[in-house]
């Protein structure tokens, strides 16, 4: 039967471990919207620009793509601060006079990375706030685009 505070370190690694998951997919969502909005930008872009120069509705659908690119690129860059796995040799150094007292080393062990974990749930707050701008940034500029197509 497992202890308490192994129970608590395998609850904390697991923790980490959903959201280095979630991490992967909102980079995947990011760079799908990334490219989503290029497209968009150079098909709606091509109908309007030739003829019309920059207008108002055009130079709004700009900045929307702008925001858009700028939130994705945001989320899709590394992040220092973003914490998975602890360090072998370090965590053996600071763990070594625990080496028999097995419970004592898996609380600890859970504390580290709840530590970590609440770090890395303000980078992915950040993160996944970028994400919903450029979302909307992406929708505002397909509005834009729209709008100098049909108004323009």
């Amino acid at each position: 039967m497992a202890s308490l505070e192994k129970e608590a370190h395998r609850m904390a690694d697991e923790a980490l471990e959903r959201q280095k998951r979630a991490l992967a997919e909102l980079r995947a969502r990011a760079g799908t919207l990334f490219t989503v909005s290029v497209l968009v930008a150079s098909f709606l872009g091509v109908q309007v620009l030739p003829r019309d120069g920059l207008g108002l509705w055009i130079v709004l659908a700009l900045i929307a793509f702008g925001a858009s690119i700028g939130s994705c690129i945001y989320v899709l860059l590394p992040k220092d601060d973003l914490v998975f796995a602890l360090d072998g040799p370090r965590a053996y150094e600071a763990l070594y006079e625990f080496r028999y007292d097995a419970d004592e080393l898996h609380r600890r062990l859970a504390y580290w990375l709840r530590i970590f974990g609440e770090t890395n749930h303000q980078v992915l707050k950040r993160s996944s706030r970028a994400f919903e701008l450029a979302s909307v940034a992406l929708m505002t500029e397909i509005g834009f685009w729209a709008l100098e197509i049909v108004l323009g």
